[in-house]
C-alpha cells in the first residue's frame, strides 16, 4: 500500500514540475494538456507493469506455501523480478528445500525403526482405552488372542499378576514367564500406553543350555585326559606280569595311576563344592588383621588400604576368593606381574579390587560366562565359585581392564560397625 501511494505521489510531483516549466516558457495550453495526458498514460502503464510483476511473484509464493502445507516439498518458485520480494522468494525456496531434506530423513528413519521393531525379540503393543494402535509381528503371533477383544482389560490383568517386574502368561496351555514394562506415549495428541513383554524362560533356558554344554565339554576333557594314561599304563603292566617284573617301572606305573586318580577325585570334588558351598557366616572383621594374613601368604602382594577399617563378611570365603584372584593374576603371564589389592570405602560398602600389570582380559564378554578360564589346564571352577561366594554376600564380581594395562577384578562387601 505504501509503495503504491509513494509511486503515485512521485508521479504527481513530477507532473506539477513539468507543468510549471512549460507555463514559465509560455507553451500553448494544448501542448501542456497533451504532455500531461502522455505523462499520465506512461505512469499508468508503468504502474500496471510493476503491479502485475509483483502480483505474479505473490501468486508464486502463495502457490509454494500451499504446496508446503499439503506436504509437497519439491516445488520451487522462480527468481522474482521484483527486487523487494526477491529475498522473500529465496527464503521460501530454502525453507522448501530444508523441509524436503527433513522429510527424506524422517522417511529413512521410520523405515529403519520399522525394521528394528519387526526384528526385535519381544512384543511391542501400543494401545489406548479402546483399541490397539500398533503391534509388532512378535506381539501378533504370541498375544493376538489375548488382547484382540479387550486390550485394556488384558493389560490390567497382567498388572495385577505382576511381581518384581515379571508376569506369567498361559500360551497354548503352557505357562511362560515374561518381563513386563510399560510407559505412556502420545499419538495424534492422544494418550496411549506402550507395553513391552520380553520372554524370560527362553533366555534362561539358552543360558542354562550353554552352561551345561560347557560343563559337559570340560568334564569330558578332564576325564578323558585322566583315563587315557591310566589305561595305557594298566595295559603295559598287564603285559609285564607274564614276564620278569621291573619293580621300578612297575612302581612308577602304579604311582602314575594313583596320581591321575587323585587328580580326578580332586577335580570332581571341586565341581561338587559348587553345590555344597556352605552359607556365608558373616562377622565383624578387622581389615588390618585380615590383610596381615593375606600378606603372610603372598609376601610380594602390594596392599593399599585405609587403617582401622571394619568389614562384615565370612573371613574364610572372602579369603578364598582373594587367593583365587591373586593366583590367577600371578599365572596370567611370565614373568609374574605385579599384583595390588586395593580396599576403599563406598556407601556402607567396602570395595576390594585386585589389579595386575599383565595383559588383561582379551574378551570381557567371554569372561562373564560360566566356567570361563584363560589357562590351558584350567576349568573355570575357581572363578565360578568366587562369583557364587560374592553373590552370597549380596555383591557382584566385576571383571575389567585398566586403561593403563592389566586386569582389574572388584567386588563389594558390607562394612562393619564404626
Amino acid at each position: 500500500m505504501f509503495y503504491r501511494f509513494g509511486h503515485w505521489l512521485l508521479n504527481a510531483l513530477l507532473l506539477v514540475i513539468v507543468n510549471v516549466l512549460l507555463m514559465i516558457h509560455h507553451y500553448p495550453i494544448t501542448l501542456i494538456v497533451l504532455v500531461d495526458l502522455i505523462f499520465i498514460a506512461c505512469g499508468v502503464l508503468l504502474a500496471y507493469h510493476f503491479g502485475s510483476t509483483r502480483q505474479h511473484t505473490i501468486n508464486l509464493i502463495d502457490t509454494l506455501l500451499i504446496s508446503l502445507r499439503q506436504g509437497d516439498y519439491a516445488l520451487r518458485a522462480v527468481h522474482a523480478k521484483d527486487r523487494q520480494l526477491h529475498s522473500t522468494v529465496e527464503h521460501v525456496n530454502a525453507l522448501a528445500q530444508t523441509m524436503q531434506a527433513d522429510q527424506r530423513a524422517l522417511a529413512e528413519h521410520s523405515d529403519l525403526l520399522k525394521q528394528i521393531i519387526e526384528k526385535i525379540d519381544c512384543a511391542l503393543i501400543v494401545f489406548d482405552s479402546q483399541k490397539v494402535a500398533f503391534a509388532n509381528s512378535y506381539a501378533e503371533r504370541t498375544f493376538l488372542d489375548c488382547y484382540k477383544d479387550d486390550v485394556s482389560g488384558w493389560f490390567q490383568s497382567l498388572q495385577a499378576k505382576r511381581k518384581q517386574g515379571k508376569v506369567s502368561v498361559m500360551l497354548g496351555g503352557v505357562e511362560h514367564a515374561f518381563l513386563l514394562e510399560h510407559d505412556s506415549c502420545y499419538i495424534a495428541n492422544k494418550p496411549h500406553t506402550l507395553l513391552v513383554l520380553k520372554q524370560l524362560d527362553s533366555i534362561l533356558y539358552q543360558q542354562e543350555k550353554d552352561a551345561l554344554q560347557r560343563f559337559v565339554r570340560i568334564l569330558s576333557h578332564e576325564i578323558n585326559n585322566t583315563l587315557a594314561p591310566i589305561g595305557t599304563v594298566a595295559r603295559s603292566l598287564t603285559k609285564r606280569l607274564n614276564g620278569d617284573i621291573d619293580i621300578d617301572r612297575f612302581s612308577s606305573g602304579l604311582a602314575l595311576i594313583n596320581e591321575r586318580a587323585s587328580y580326578l577325585k580332586s577335580f570332581m570334588g571341586n565341581y561338587a563344592s559348587l553345590a555344597k558351598l556352605p552359607p556365608a557366616h558373616k562377622q565383624i572383621v578387622a581389615l588390618n588383621e585380615f590383610c596381615a594374613q593375606l600378606q603372610s601368604i603372598y609376601p610380594q602382594l602390594k596392599i593399599e588400604s585405609t587403617a582401622d577399617l571394619l568389614g562384615f563378611f565370612d573371613t574364610s570365603q572372602i579369603k578364598q576368593v582373594l587367593c583365587h584372584l591373586i593366583n590367577n593374576a600371578h599365572e596370567a603371564c611370565t614373568p609374574s606381574p605385579e599384583v595390588t589389592l586395593n580396599i576403599t570405602v563406598g556407601a556402607d560398602k567396602l570395595v576390594f579390587s585386585v589389579t595386575d600389570t599383565g595383559p588383561g582380559f582379551s574378551n570381557l564378554n567371554e569372561a562373564a560366562e560360566a566356567f570361563y578360564t584363560t589357562k590351558a589346564d584350567g576349568n573355570g571352577i575357581g572363578l565360578m565359585l568366587s562369583r557364587i561366594i560374592i553373590e552370597n554376600h549380596s555383591g557382584q564380581l566385576k571383571l575389567g581392564n585398566n586403561p593403563s594395562g592389566g586386569a582389574k577384578v572388584s567386588f563389594c562387601v558390607e562394612r562393619g560397625g564404626d
